[in-house]
C-alpha cells in the first residue's frame, strides 16, 4: 500500500501539482481527499490516472500497458457491474462489438470521459443505468 501513496506523492511533484490541484482531484476521483485514506484499489486507480495524466502531458514516459486480465483485477465493483452488463448486452445480441475500445468509446458519449477506468462514482452509476436502459430496450424488441 505504501508504494502506491509514494508513487502518488512522486507523480504529484513531477506534474508540478499545488496541494489544492492534488486534494481536488483525490476528490473528483474517489470523493477523499487524501491519499491515506483511500483502500488499495483507489490509490492504484489514483495513480494510474496521474501516470496517464503526465504521459498526455510529455511530462512522463509511458510504461508498459496493463493486460486486460490486470485492468479487469484492478477495477472496482462499479467497474466489473458496466463490464457485466456491456457483456450481457453482446451476449443478448443488443451490441455487435463488446471490445474495450468500444465500451470506451460509449462511455465517452454518455459521460464524456476518455475511458471507464477515470470515471467517478456518480459517473458509473450513470453508466449502469444507461446500460440497463439499453438492456430493457433491447429485450423489449
Amino acid at each position: 500500500m505504501a508504494n502506491h501513496i509514494a508513487a502518488i506523492h512522486t507523480l504529484k511533484g513531477k506534474l508540478g501539482l499545488s496541494d489544492d490541484d492534488y486534494r481536488a482531484l483525490l476528490v473528483n476521483l474517489t470523493g477523499k481527499n487524501s491519499s491515506k485514506a483511500l483502500g488499495v484499489q483507489a490509490q492504484a486507480r489514483v495513480r494510474d490516472h496521474m501516470q496517464a495524466l503526465g504521459e498526455r502531458l510529455g511530462v512522463l514516459k509511458p510504461t508498459r500497458q496493463r493486460s486486460f486480465a490486470q485492468t479487469r483485477a484492478a477495477a472496482s465493483p462499479r467497474e466489473r457491474k458496466v463490464w457485466a452488463l456491456w457483456n450481457q448486452l453482446h451476449r443478448d445480441g443488443v451490441i455487435q462489438n463488446h471490445s474495450a475500445p468500444a465500451l470506451n468509446a460509449w462511455v465517452k458519449r454518455q459521460v464524456g470521459v476518455d475511458a471507464l477506468r477515470f470515471c467517478n462514482t456518480a459517473q458509473l452509476d450513470s453508466c449502469i443505468e444507461g446500460l440497463k436502459v439499453m438492456h430493457a430496450r433491447g429485450s423489449a424488441a
